[in-house]
C-alpha cells in the first residue's frame, strides 16, 4: 500500500520526485518516487543515525556495488544510488503488488500451483543474487513482492549492510528470527545456502499461513530455529518435501538455488494437467501499455490489490485452497458429488445465489488461465460462463461444472485456459467478463478479468 507523505518526509531525493510512502525498516524509509522520464521507482533513504556511522557507510557502499551486478526477472533491479550523500539513498525498480506477507494475511495460504510458481520465482531470484556474489541475508515474506508476472525479491545484499552498525541502536533489525538459518541464528558464517533455508521458511509460511518456527520472544524462536522442527503438518504434500529439504539444519544437505529450481520444475511437470482442446477464435491484438507518469494513478490504485494475478471481487474472501488443480486428484467435499455439482440442500440459505469472491490468473505455456473463487451458500452453483469485453472478441461461452471442457473444477473454484500466444511472438491481451450461474438460472454478479502474458 502507498501511504501519503508526512510533513517531515523529503519531496525530492536525487532527481526523483517522491509521491508517497511504501514502508520503513531497520535501515531506512522507502518511498514511491518518479524519475524525470516518468518511471516509478522505490527509493530507500537510510536512517540518519546509520548515515552518521562511517563503518556502515563503507559496508553500504560495498553492498550497493554488489547489488548493481544482480540482474534477473525475479529481482527488483538497482537503478540508481548515492552512497556519499549526506543521507545515502538507493533507488530500485518499483514493483506494483503486495508483499507475500500482506497477501497471505489477506487471503490465507497459497494453492499448490501458486506455491510452486512462488518457489520457482524465488529460486530464480536467489540464483541471480548468488551469481553476483551477493548473499541476501534477510529473505522473508515482506521482502517478497507479488507482481502480476511473478514474485520479486527485494533488499538483496544491501540488507547485510546493517550488520556493521551497533546492535544497540533503537529500531535496528539484523535479520528476522522466524526466517533466519540456524547458522545465522548462531552467529556463524553464512553463505548462499543460508538464503535457501530462509526460502524454505518463506515457502512454509506461504503454504500454512504460519511462521514455521512459531512465535514468541526472539531468543525462544531462534532456539527452535537451531534445534527444533518446523511446523509443516498441514503443508500440501506436493511441496512439503521441497520445503523440508530447504529447512535442513546442515547447510550441506540443502539444495542450491539452481538445484531447487530443477526440483520445482519436476514437480510442476508431474502435476500439470494435459492441455485440452481450446477455442480457435481469433482475438483482437492490443498493444502493451508502458508504465509512465500517465499511468501512475492506476499503479497507486492497483498496488493494494494486484499481485500474483490476484484481484479482489465483491464479497468475503474464501479460504485459499491447498489442492493441486488437477481434476484427477480432487476428492469432492461432503455434500458435493464427484460430478462437481453440489447436492441439493433444504437449509434456508438454499435460496441464496452463488457469489464470486476473488479471481486469479497464471500462465502455462502459451495459455493464461483465469481462476474464479466463489461462495455457494445456497448449494445452487451449476457452472460458469464468460464473454470478451473491452475489445476482446471472445464469444459467449457457458460450461457446466460437470463438463467444463478444458477447464479445471475444484471445490469452490474453477480455472479455464485462454490462448494468449505467450512466448510465440504473437502475444494477446484479453478482457473477459465472467460469472457463476445456478440451476435456477440465477447468476452471480459478474467480474471483469484481465489476461496478459508476463511482461
Amino acid at each position: 500500500m502507498v501511504g501519503i507523505l508526512q510533513p517531515a518526509d523529503p519531496r525530492l531525493v536525487g532527481s526523483y520526485k517522491l509521491l508517497g510512502r511504501l514502508g520503513s525498516g531497520g535501515m531506512g524509509r522507502v518511498f514511491l518516487g518518479m524519475s524525470a522520464a516518468g518511471r516509478p521507482v522505490a527509493v530507500k533513504v537510510i536512517h540518519a543515525k546509520l548515515a552518521a556511522d562511517p563503518e556502515f557507510r563503507t559496508r553500504f557502499r560495498v553492498e550497493v556495488a554488489a547489488a548493481r551486478k544482480v540482474s534477473g526477472l525475479f529481482t527488483a533491479l538497482v537503478v540508481d544510488a548515492d552512497v556519499d550523500a549526506p543521507v545515502p539513498w538507493l533507488a530500485t525498480a518499483y514493483v506494483a503488488g503486495p508483499s507475500l506477507a500482506e497477501a497471505v494475511k489477506d487471503r490465507g495460504p497459497l494453492s499448490v500451483t501458486s506455491l510452486l510458481a512462488l518457489a520457482a520465482g524465488l529460486a530464480k531470484g536467489l540464483s541471480a543474487i548468488h551469481a553476483a556474489g551477493v548473499v541476501h541475508g534477510d529473505l522473508k515474506p515482506s521482502n517478497v513482492l507479488l507482481a502480476l508476472d511473478g514474485p520479486r525479491v527485494i533488499d538483496f545484499g544491501i540488507s547485510q549492510a546493517a550488520e556493521t552498525a551497533p546492535l544497540t541502536q533503537a529500531g535496528l533489525v539484523v535479520g528476522t528470527p522466524s526466517f533466519m538459518s540456524p547458522e545465522q541464528a548462531s552467529g556463524k558464517k553464512t553463505g548462499p545456502l543460508s538464503d535457501v533455508f530462509s526460502l524454505g521458511a518463506v515457502l512454509a509460511f506461504a503454504a500454512t499461513g504460519r511462521k514455521p518456527f512459531g512465535t514468541g520472544p526472539p531468543a525462544e524462536v531462534l532456539g527452535r530455529v537451531v534445534r527444533g522442527s518446523p511446523g509443516l503438518d498441514d503443508a500440501p504434500a506436493q511441496v512439503r518435501p521441497l520445503i523440508e529439504r530447504c529447512l535442513a539444519k546442515d547447510p550441506g544437505r540443502r539444495p542450491a538455488a539452481a538445484e531447487l529450481l530443477a526440483e520445482v520444475s519436476a514437480v510442476q511437470s508431474a502435476i500439470e494437467p494435459p492441455a485440452g482442446p481450446l477455442p480457435a477464435e481469433r482475438r483482437r491484438r492490443k498493444r502493451r501499455p508502458l508504465v509512465t507518469a500517465a499511468a501512475i494513478g492506476g499503479i497507486l490504485a492497483a498496488a493494494g490489490a494486484a499481485g500474483y494475478g490476484l484481484t479482489v471481487a465483491t464479497g468475503p474472501e474464501p479460504a485459499a485452497s491447498t489442492l493441486s488443480p488437477v481434476a484427477a486428484q480432487i476428492a469432492p467435499p461432503p455434500g458435493r458429488p464427484a460430478s462437481g455439482r453440489p447436492a441439493a440442500s433444504s437449509h434456508p440459505s438454499a435460496a441464496l445465489p452463488p457469489r464470486i469472491t476473488s479471481t486469479y490468473t497464471y500462465q502455462q505455456g502459451a495459455m493464461v488461465y483465469f481462476e474464479i473463487y466463489y461462495s455457494d451458500p445456497g448449494h445452487d452453483a451449476e457452472g460458469f460462463a464468460f464473454v470478451g469485453v473491452n475489445g476482446s472478441d471472445w464469444p459467449l461461452q457457458r460450461y457446466p461444472f460437470a463438463n467444463p471442457a478444458s477447464g479445471i473444477v475444484e471445490p469452490g473454484s474453477v480455472a479455464f485456459p485462454l490462448d494468449q500466444g505467450c512466448g510465440t511472438g504473437f502475444e494477446y491481451m484479453s478482457d473477459v467478463k465472467a460469472w457463476i450461474y445456478g440451476r435456477d438460472g440465477t447468476r452471480s454478479r459478474p467480474v471483469v478479468i484481465h489476461l496478459a502474458c508476463p511482461t
